[in-house]
């Protein structure tokens, strides 16, 4: 097992869309960053349908221009379901936001998150991908970095001035140093599946997202994806 030492200016735990743009701006801005990411990209990942105020975060880190040019199902509005099946008229972004951010995508998050963490490289980010966060590096009392370890186990120490853990719902942090509350009115399950050949509505309406709610405040989305994919 080999253990080296590299400095930056931040160390990113998790590679997803929030890791991925931080990176992307902390270099963009000639900050030295690395971003720490256990799987290797593109990875299935849940999550699929974007929202108008996307657009100006993209468009910060340079993604706009590369979504218009992808397969990605175009979104221009919501509509909602009722417990009695009754369902509104569609909520077209463009009729409240004269923007162009009125217009936004349903993702498959293999790609997007790809595309993202590869912006972040481009951006001048080093990205580490395959590497597992074990331990994180203190100095009285202050995060100084992490120790991650690689598929064959080699080990590196990064040592960064911040640290931000994008590690998401298993937060590293949280984890290790027993944050977590759990909210007893939050207890929820969620499932979720995808269907080819499902009906979905012709024009501009095609990429619609339908929220419907069912008794006992269940709900659950119907998201048009690309490629005959719901």
């Amino acid at each position: 097992m080999n253990r080296s030492t590299q400095r930056y200016d931040v160390v990113i735990i998790g590679g997803g869309p929030t890791g991925a743009t931080a990176a992307a701006i902390l270099a963009m801005n000639g900050r030295r960053v690395a971003v720490i990411e256990k799987e290797h990209f593109p990875r299935y990942h849940v999550g699929e349908s974007l929202v108008p105020y996307c657009y100006f975060t993209l468009n910060r880190i340079g993604m706009v221009e590369k979504l218009r040019k992808t397969h990605f199902t175009k979104k221009y509005s919501v509509q909602f379901a009722s417990t009695r099946g009754n369902i509104s008229q569609p909520f077209y972004f463009g009729e409240h936001l004269d923007h162009a951010a009125a217009q936004t995508w349903q993702v498959r998050r293999s790609e997007f998150d790809k595309m993202l963490l590869d912006n972040a490289r481009e951006k001048g980010a080093d990205v580490f991908e395959g590497w597992r966060v074990r331990e994180a590096l203190e100095n009285d009392g202050a995060i100084t970095g992490i120790i991650a370890q690689d598929e064959n186990d080699n080990r590196n120490e990064f040592i960064a001035s911040v640290t931000i853990d994008a590690s998401g719902r298993n937060s590293f942090f949280v984890n290790r140093n027993g944050w977590r509350v759990m909210d007893e009115q939050l207890k929820k399950v969620s499932i979720w599946t995808y269907y080819k050949g499902a009906k979905r509505d012709a024009g501009i309406d095609e990429g619609a997202t339908t929220v419907a709610y069912i008794p006992e405040k269940g709900w659950f989305w119907y998201i048009p994806l690309a490629d005959d994919v719901v």
